[in-house]
């Protein structure tokens, strides 16, 4: 973990360049450009709160100790991290394929390239993020306290999110399967993080305790502690995702260092 935050520190204009590049590039030639960042959720949460609210008579838990009880509020504060998750996943696994030119020209760490396109979601997640705390304070709740809670959780997803985009992208550069069938995963993932639905409402202790070793439910349940219940997750909680995040970001950052000398051969 430390040898990939040195490698990098000592990039750090070249990451800002390349993660520059990732920005601009993501909504070029777009008439909205970063008003795709609040409309994408938004239209989420429309279509769920409609589908589970209307259709389903399903109602949003209150929240504790905050007393909220709004459906969009509860989605949003699950559905973003997971966002964060899944397009970052799926832009770190092409990432190499797409920079192919770039590392055929000249030599740098390659893993930067992955890195630089989770970072640039990232600055997506930090407005998203935003616009959630500007609505939850506009219902009259005050939340600023938790901000750094929820930083040190940006940090932690960040981390889990670059091991699992790094050690993906490696295998992908080899094995291009690997990009179809990480899609088909994060669909039964997405279902499999309650998300959508509260935890509670799984009865079954055999699936539920299945689901509670999901790094994502776990990610999901403790920015619902922040932005919906207003309160401090869990020590535990937070003791879980920080070694988690710690030991899959080591563990995919070693994978990748290791098949880094053989990418131009495999592209």
């Amino acid at each position: 973990m430390f040898r990939g935050l040195k490698v990098g520190y000592e990039n750090r204009e070249l990451l800002w360049n390349l993660t520059q590049r990732e920005l601009r590039a993501r909504y070029r030639r777009s008439i909205l450009g970063w008003g795709w960042s609040m409309l994408n959720p938004a239209m989420n949460t429309a279509i769920y709160t409609f589908v589970f609210l209307v259709i389903f008579k399903s109602r949003a838990p209150v929240g504790d100790p905050s007393g909220i009880k709004v459906y969009s509020i509860y989605f949003l504060a699950g559905v973003l991290p997971w966002n964060f998750f899944a397009l970052d996943t799926g832009t770190a696994i092409s990432s190499l394929l797409g920079s192919g030119q770039l590392m055929t020209k000249v030599y740098f760490p390659r893993e930067l390239v992955p890195t630089a396109a989770v970072l640039a979601l990232g600055v997506s997640l930090l407005i998203e993020f935003g616009v959630l705390i500007a609505l939850i304070l506009v219902t009259g709740h005050f939340m600023l306290q938790l901000i750094p809670v929820i930083l040190y959780l940006i940090i932690l997803e960040t981390l889990f999110t670059l091991g699992v985009g790094l050690f993906l992208a490696a295998v992908n550069i080899r094995y291009r399967d690997v990009a179809y069938i990480t899609t088909i995963v994060l669909q039964a993932l997405f279902f499999m993080t309650p998300i959508v639905y509260p935890l509670s409402l799984v009865t079954n202790a055999k699936l539920r305790t299945i689901m509670n070793l999901n790094p994502m439910a776990r990610f999901a349940m403790a920015f619902r502690n922040c932005f919906y219940d207003i309160r401090l997750p869990g020590l535990t909680t937070m003791a879980s995702l920080t070694v988690i995040s710690v030991v899959v970001f080591g563990l995919g950052y070693r994978f990748f260092a290791k098949r880094a000398p053989r990418f131009v051969e495999d592209l």
